[in-house]
């Protein structure tokens, strides 16, 4: 059946700056709920996507709401369940149906000529309820990560400006913490660049080039897991990273390594130098594609507490690090769960 006898779409509504009344009924543009009104022009829960602009995304909105010229919504689902109908429109790719001119646009008659199936309402209310149970599921852990990322924050932000301090074994207090640049207590080493054509999907290790994420895999490595790096140059530049795996380090990279000279442990520097990330970033140099300087980054001056209260931080911190890691992995199965669900309910 054709989508526009499963869902008919229609534009939104024009709500220039200068007409809006603070309230509590979203506003939703092509890019999702972006205010808010005193007034609805859609009284009920619906669905709203994007018009022209920000084109792929379809959103469920639980009560009345206002969508915004910019935007497609819903007028009339025919009697359909309206989260059963979220699912489904979900699996259309919108960017398909863009017109293809200077500034993209979805025109709402290209997307009623789409075929669709749907099964009857009573299966449409019982895949909604399910399908929203793990939404509900994702929606808990998404919190949960958020939740214990903003602890974490919260901890080094103690930590880091001494407001916090452990105490040793017997109950004492630590020694005051030392003051010194990286430059006294690390070696910075930046990488050797790996062209794209040496790289494959799948590899042994990761190519750490400066991005947030590995640029590619490789079967070789030419840095050892435990190691921290920050990101030379480009858009994630001055990114600090914990790499536990052995990994190949990049161009546009620099591994930074604790001098067991000075008594200063590898997690403890990580820790800190995430705490010190802003200051980090203000180090970048260069217009378009910046970059850090390795001389710059080694007059980063930082706190430097003794090796016995470095470990306690970087333990603790690490125990956080770790239940971060293991709800971040929970969320992601779940999401993998609700996509293998939505391809097998809608084929």
């Amino acid at each position: 059946m054709p989508v526009g006898d499963f869902a008919t779409f229609q534009r939104g509504f024009d709500l220039p700056n200068q007409s809006r009344i603070e309230g509590d009924v979203p506003i939703v543009s092509s890019g999702g709920v972006s205010g808010f009104h005193n007034e609805a022009r859609v009284e009920r829960a619906g669905l709203v996507t994007g018009r022209y602009g920000s084109i792929g995304e379809l959103f469920y909105l639980d009560g009345p709401h206002w969508p915004l010229n910019t935007s497609l919504w819903v007028k009339d689902f025919h009697g359909n369940e309206i989260k059963f109908a979220y699912y489904l429109l979900s699996r259309i790719d919108f960017r398909s149906l863009s017109d293809k001119t200077g500034v993209p646009g979805v025109n709402r008659n290209d997307v009623h000529k789409l075929q669709t199936a749907k099964p009857k309402l009573p299966e449409q209310q019982k895949i909604a309820a399910f399908l929203g149970a793990v939404d509900e599921k994702i929606g808990q852990l998404t919190r949960k990560k958020a939740l214990l990322e903003d602890y974490k924050k919260g901890c080094m932000q103690q930590l880091f400006t001494q407001k916090l301090r452990f105490k040793d074994d017997q109950g004492n207090d630590f020694p005051d913490w030392d003051t010194t640049k990286l430059e006294d207590i690390v070696t910075i080493k930046k990488g050797t660049q790996l062209n794209r054509d040496d790289m494959i999907q799948e590899g042994a290790f990761p190519v750490i080039n400066g991005g947030v994420t590995a640029s590619g895999y490789t079967n070789s490595f030419n840095a050892p897991g435990g190691s921290i790096t920050i990101s030379e140059g480009g858009n994630s530049c001055g990114h600090v990273a914990w790499q536990s795996r052995d990994f190949w380090l990049g161009g546009h990279c620099y591994v930074v390594s604790a001098n067991d000279q000075k008594s200063v442990l590898t997690k403890f520097l990580f820790h800190s130098l995430r705490h010190n990330q802003a200051k980090i970033m203000r180090l970048r140099v260069g217009s378009g594609l910046p970059n850090i300087q390795k001389g710059d980054l080694l007059q980063l001056t930082l706190g430097i507490p003794q090796p016995d209260e470095q470990q306690k931080i970087a333990d603790f911190l690490s125990a956080i690090d770790a239940k971060i890691s293991l709800v971040a992995e929970e969320l992601s199965a779940a999401q993998d769960f609700k996509k293998g669900l939505l391809q097998q309910m809608f084929v």
